[in-house]
């Protein structure tokens, strides 16, 4: 397994904030790269295989991304990317961990979500991230595609991706 962990994430901050917020102002200092990086870990590699992460994240890293690897990460990668990161980062924006306690972040011209309203902005945020996934998985699959992405779902390990037969995270609830 390569140390590809050294390399700048697949998106920035920027590309967050302006494919999958609302609010083109929120300030990028929110949007750490670790967050961005458990998005990555937690909702990408998973799907694409530790062989075609790590090439995606060399190739990108070393601006040697070929023709497919381009496409996909343009067109498909970092629209769902985006919509995981704004996923893992809302609870970020939402509270605020201080020497008191976990509080609750408010402006003087707003009032904040209250439970429910937040618990479904955040499930709809998922959602959305997943069906750009979806459409990313079935793009990469495609027969039209069938020798772009040779290491999708060949490494052999734990991170293969996803047969149909596991059992599947939604915000807590396991569908399988």
């Amino acid at each position: 397994m390569a140390n590809v962990r050294q390399y700048n994430n697949l998106v920035t901050a920027s590309e967050v904030i302006t494919q999958s917020f609302t609010n083109q102002a929120t300030d990028q200092a929110l949007i750490s790269n670790e967050i961005i990086t458990i998005a990555e870990l937690a909702h990408i590699k998973p799907y694409l295989g530790l062989d075609m992460y790590e090439e995606l994240k060399t190739q990108n890293h070393n601006d040697t991304l070929t023709t497919a690897n381009s496409d996909l990460l343009t067109h498909y990668l970092k629209p769902a990317l985006c919509w995981y990161v704004r996923f893992e980062v809302m609870n970020e924006i939402q509270y605020n961990t201080t020497s008191a306690g976990l509080v609750v972040n408010t402006s003087d011209f707003s009032s904040p979500a209250n439970v429910e309203q937040f618990n479904q902005m955040k499930n709809d945020t998922f959602r959305k991230a997943q069906v750009l996934l979806d459409d990313m998985i079935a793009y990469i699959t495609h027969e039209d595609q069938t020798n772009d992405y040779p290491l999708y779902g060949k490494d052999g390990d734990y991170s293969t991706p996803n047969d149909g037969d596991l059992a599947k995270k939604m915000n807590g609830i396991i569908f399988y």
